[in-house]
């Protein structure tokens, strides 16, 4: 009868340690899904703002707002006459 008892024990205690790490593991599994989705939904936001800021970057390289900058804010324009200067030093390129 000892015997039984001690086997049935022994059982017990394995079925109750086995169904707390099942239960931890479990635990941890949920944890990591809403990690996952807070990674997720985090990633999407960045997507979006890095979208934002191209569309920002695009529209400051655009020449035509840089050259309308340029014309009203800074008062520059492009001269009536362009005058080059080409030192000595290096061959025209014209020249073969």
């Amino acid at each position: 009868m000892k015997f039984k008892f001690r086997q049935a024990m022994l059982i017990l205690t394995i079925l109750v340690i086995l169904a707390g790490v099942h239960l931890a593991i479990t635990t941890q599994n949920i944890a990591l899904k809403y990690k996952t989705t807070e990674l997720k939904i985090k990633l999407s936001e960045s997507k979006g703002k890095n979208r934002v800021l191209g569309v920002q970057v695009a529209r400051q390289e655009n020449l035509g707002i840089i050259e309308q900058k340029a014309s009203l804010s800074l008062g520059m324009f492009y001269p009536a006459k362009m005058n080059y200067v080409i030192p000595k030093c290096l061959p025209s390129p014209h020249q073969n």
